[in-house]
């Protein structure tokens, strides 16, 4: 048995012990109390628009003004785009969020009713974390597997932020901005979009559990590219999992900030292992 083999199965049975422990413990009891947000279609369309425009924006007049350098020198002109972009949609969303009625953005950030210190929220994400990061390791790696043996393929394809990542290894420089991409912005940004804004406008018309499925749906069909090829089957099902707890913890604590440290120690650890190691990663 490779050790590859072997390191999957100790996660697996590592998941469900942490996760039968938690369970013991009342970490799933879910009963969340009333949380109306007056939030509309109009303020969901308007964040998500908010991070397509600045996108598509950006990029094409990064390619108009700098498609040479682009071409001359690859990595450091993308480096320098991904994380202007990342911070753009970020800044832009901060702008939309406090121009928005605090009647809106507030009960979305945190429950009213809820009046506990923040620093509780820090640590359930480290707990949630320490049952969802081997699970979510589990299920990846175990995908890897079976879509290898399925289609017969050598290696499965890399997701596309993972490849970047990499690639920024030689460069202390670039390597710092796409770590402060993924573990600072990319857990700020997706979390408001999609547990802040997405989830809460779901769970006004059907409820927080149907909310928390087709959030957490939308969240792992948003990190599909064309250019993973099957490696998207084992990024989307991990990330639907990681995205069910991040789902969750917004319920059950009320409060944004919760997901968001989960999200960041989840993207966090995975950078580290791979960094360290260059291998198990589970989407990021």
């Amino acid at each position: 048995m490779s050790s590859d083999i072997s390191a999957t199965i100790a996660f697996g049975i590592l998941a469900l012990m942490l996760l039968f422990i938690g369970s013991r413990r009342g970490f799933f009891q879910f009963d969340p109390p009333e949380w109306q947000v007056p939030i509309t279609l109009f303020h969901l369309i308007g964040a998500f628009a908010i991070y397509f425009l600045v996108s598509s924006l950006i990029v094409k007049i990064f390619i108009v003004f700098f498609q040479k350098q682009l071409m001359l020198n690859y990595m450091a002109y993308s480096s320098w785009m991904n994380f202007g972009l990342s911070f753009l949609i970020f800044l832009f969303l901060v702008i939309y969020v406090a121009v928005l009625p605090k009647s809106v953005t507030g009960p979305m950030l945190r429950r009213p009713t809820d009046k506990h210190p923040l620093i509780d929220d820090v640590w359930a994400a480290l707990y949630a974390w320490i049952m969802a990061f081997p699970l979510v390791l589990f299920l990846s790696q175990i995908l890897e597997w079976l879509v290898s043996k399925v289609f017969h393929l050598t290696t499965v394809p890399e997701q596309i932020a993972v490849k970047f990542l990499k690639s920024t290894f030689d460069n202390p420089v670039f390597f710092v901005l796409a770590v402060i991409s993924i573990i600072i912005l990319a857990p700020l940004v997706e979390e408001t979009l999609f547990r802040g804004f997405l989830q809460t406008y779901i769970r006004q018309h059907l409820g927080p559990r149907q909310a928390i499925v087709i959030t957490s749906a939308c969240f792992s069909l948003f990190h599909y590219a064309q250019g993973q090829g099957f490696g998207n089957i084992s990024i989307i099902v991990s990330l639907f999992v990681l995205a069910l707890f991040l789902g969750f913890l917004y319920e059950k604590r009320g409060s944004l900030l919760a997901p968001m440290v989960l999200h960041g120690t989840f993207n966090a650890i995975s950078v580290i292992n791979l960094y360290l190691f260059g291998g198990f990663t589970s989407g990021i």
